[in-house]
């Protein structure tokens, strides 16, 4: 991989309010803080990027005490195209892709 394909064409980012799971944000702002040269907001971006559905759509079961926060996100406006298109073709909220996205990319990030 050369350099420069490390790196995502400019494009615009767009601010969107979703609710995400408090235990998801916790770890993403820990890898923020102590493991990747990455804000949260990427880390979410890279997420959703990574995030495919096929046949079968998995939406896990939240936790007895879990708390969901109102939290304002940005990411790329293709990123957000990307939800919405899923929320259409599935019929699932935005916050619950983000918070799928988000769990299905902590998994990998914890397999790795």
């Amino acid at each position: 991989m050369e350099w420069y394909e490390k790196f995502h064409k400019k494009e615009k980012w767009v601010k969107k309010s979703v609710e995400i799971e408090g235990k998801l944000y916790d770890r993403l702002k820990e890898i923020s803080n102590k493991e990747l040269d990455a804000s949260i907001n990427k880390i979410i971006d890279a997420c959703i990027d990574d995030l495919k559905i096929g046949e079968k759509v998995v939406i896990y079961k939240k936790e007895k005490d879990e708390i969901n926060v109102a939290r304002s996100i940005i990411i790329r406006e293709s990123m957000y195209k990307k939800l919405e298109d899923m929320r259409e073709k599935y019929g699932i909220s935005i916050s619950k892709l983000v918070n799928i996205a988000i769990r299905e990319g902590l998994e990998k990030y914890k397999e790795g």
